[in-house]
């Protein structure tokens, strides 16, 4: 038969059992907060840590000894230990959707009032709104689309666009979220890289949906030479009116086309049929260019 609950709180099996599930669900922490709530005492509490099978990272935040110690743990110890509404943001936010290595210390952002001296972590101050926040797991995060906005004021235009091109095109955020984002933004003080962010966002805006980081990059480079916003995709019919070919960004007014040659879809396995097409495309009197990350030239 087992025990009565009043009698097993008394001898202390129930609050220790329950703190250390706390701590297995996040990351091997565990807050002053979650001490009180499982009915561990102050006594109990300060045993665990001179006997070293806590350890504490922050202020009121504890680390389970031998727990695994991953990076996430840290963005979680400086969440938690921050004022209410600290959340997970900017590189480190990126870094937790998989579009970037999570930088050496966590960033977060606290409300701007708020005082927070967390040497652990990168502290930004905003009031963020509720619409630009989730959570990953147990970890408290900016949504992808805010973390572009936040990014856009720490990276060089370069890196931004790469970040801004993996997240739109793993449909990890939209180009409405990221305007929904913009404008929830501007209500609050200026905020420095959101014009960056916005010339970096032009190759998506129009018809044209790139479907790789590298097309965005080739689009991106296009509009900065001046040239006018090519057709994606553009199908090309013969003299019989069957398809002969498809390039990836054209001009057909002029019959000027542009392939980038990525590895996967121009390999070598491709290069014989490539050419057929190609001399299809020329005898219809379209000129052929190619791309890669030497930039356009001319197809022999």
């Amino acid at each position: 038969m087992s025990q009565p609950v009043g009698m097993m709180r008394r001898c202390g099996s129930i609050p220790h059992q329950r703190a250390d599930r706390v701590a297995a669900r996040h990351h091997g922490l565990i807050t002053r907060a979650d001490v009180d709530r499982v009915g561990l005492t102050r006594h109990q509490l300060h045993e665990r840590l001179r006997a070293g099978r806590w350890i504490r990272v922050a202020p009121g935040v504890y680390r389970v000894a031998g727990a695994p110690v991953v990076w996430q743990q840290a963005v979680l110890a400086a969440a938690v230990a921050g004022p209410a509404s600290t959340v997970a943001s900017h590189l480190t936010a990126a870094a937790q959707r998989g579009l970037q290595d999570p930088p050496l210390r966590p960033h977060v952002t606290v409300p701007r009032r708020s005082s927070a001296r967390l040497p652990i972590a990168v502290v930004h101050r905003s009031d963020i709104p509720t619409a630009d926040r989730t959570m990953i797991g147990v970890i408290p995060v900016t949504t992808v689309a805010r973390t572009l906005i936040d990014t856009s004021a720490l990276l060089p235009d370069a890196r931004l666009a790469d970040l801004a091109d993996a997240a739109l095109v793993a449909g990890k955020t939209t180009m409405a979220a990221i305007a929904g984002a913009l404008e929830r933004a501007a209500r609050g003080p200026g905020r420095p890289g959101t014009a960056r962010l916005h010339r970096v966002l032009e190759a998506w805006a129009g018809d044209i949906r790139p479907g790789s980081p590298a097309e965005a990059r080739l689009l991106r480079q296009l509009r900065e030479w001046g040239l006018p916003d090519p057709v994606r995709q553009h199908r090309v019919r013969g003299a019989g009116g069957g398809i002969i070919g498809r390039l990836d960004v054209a001009w057909p007014s002029r019959r000027v086309g542009l392939e980038y040659d990525s590895p996967r879809w121009h390999g070598p396995r491709r290069w014989a049929s490539d050419e057929g097409r190609h001399e299809a495309l020329r005898a219809v009197g379209w000129t052929l260019l190619r791309a890669d990350k030497l930039g356009p030239a001319a197809r022999a």
